[in-house]
């Protein structure tokens, strides 16, 4: 009970420094800056420090109090939000030995998120330029960042604006990931024992580059829907490069819905999981 009061009061204090933050941006600093600055310069230099820097704190100190915790069927953002649906499990010898098969099967492999790299993908979206092995932003499933992403990019000019993507995150017991280990361990115990190397994956269809995020109105990649479509793609390359043993389905949980990062998109899950095992 004493919980539940300090959360919701909590809540309302974010509620009204959100309100201020609002009215400070919209009747303060815009107009100091509208009296300086050319009306397109000043409304983009409040939108940066809105959707960038103003809301993304804001999240953050909720979070301090207000901590999400939930059933690992979906990664979050960095501010612990629901994002992609987990939809894919791949049984592998190595992570080598997962990374050639992928390759194999037309993949590429995302380089990581530095600041060159994110500049380098903005360039290639804003003027739709091939950039095959783009960074992802980051996603969380077990209290950490995806270990690996692929990739491959669709579209007349093959830039990161539209994209088949998936992220993975490998299947190892460490401490603080919120029992989400023991959660999937249930259902690959077979594995586990043979010491295979297992990668939980979210798998969605990157359309348009220019969705909108609902809760900081950040710019972000609009997605597909229908993300199961982006897993039996996943798994269709891999059966046309003969790389697969065998595909089977577990029910990892209850149907469910989430809403997606951007504004206007929900993700619909069956609560089914795919589990691929490659051939050795």
């Amino acid at each position: 009970m004493i919980g539940f009061v300090i959360r919701s009061i909590w809540r309302f204090i974010i509620l009204l420094l959100g309100i201020y933050l609002a009215y400070f941006s919209a009747f303060v600093l815009f107009p100091y800056l509208d009296k300086r600055l050319p009306f397109f310069i000043a409304v983009v230099l409040v939108y940066i420090g809105l959707a960038y820097f103003g809301l993304p704190a804001l999240i953050r100190t909720l979070r301090l109090v207000v901590r999400g915790n939930h059933i690992p069927l979906y990664a979050t953002t960095t501010d612990g939000l629901p994002s992609d649906p987990v939809n894919i499990a791949v049984v592998a010898k190595s992570r080598r030995h997962f990374v050639q098969q992928m390759k194999q099967a037309g993949w590429y492999v995302a380089e990581k998120a530095t600041l060159r790299n994110t500049m380098r993908e903005g360039y290639a979206i804003l003027f739709d330029k091939p950039y095959p092995t783009a960074p992802f932003s980051p996603m969380y499933l077990f209290n950490r960042t995806f270990d690996i992403g692929f990739q491959i990019p669709h579209g007349e000019n093959q830039s990161p604006r539209h994209r088949h993507h998936v992220r993975f995150w490998q299947l190892v017991n460490r401490r603080q990931d919120h029992g989400h280990f023991r959660f999937w361990a249930r259902h690959f115990r077979r594995f586990i024992k043979r010491e295979e190397t297992i990668w939980i994956g979210a798998a969605t269809d990157d359309l348009n580059p220019f969705g909108i995020r609902w809760y900081n109105l950040q710019i972000t990649h609009s997605t597909h829907p229908l993300h199961h479509r982006e897993r039996d793609f996943l798994i269709s390359t891999l059966q046309e490069n003969g790389s697969i043993k065998n595909v089977s389905e577990v029910r990892a949980g209850d149907p469910f819905e989430i809403r997606s990062q951007q504004i206007g998109v929900s993700f619909v899950s069956d609560g089914r999981l795919s589990i691929v095992e490659l051939k050795k």
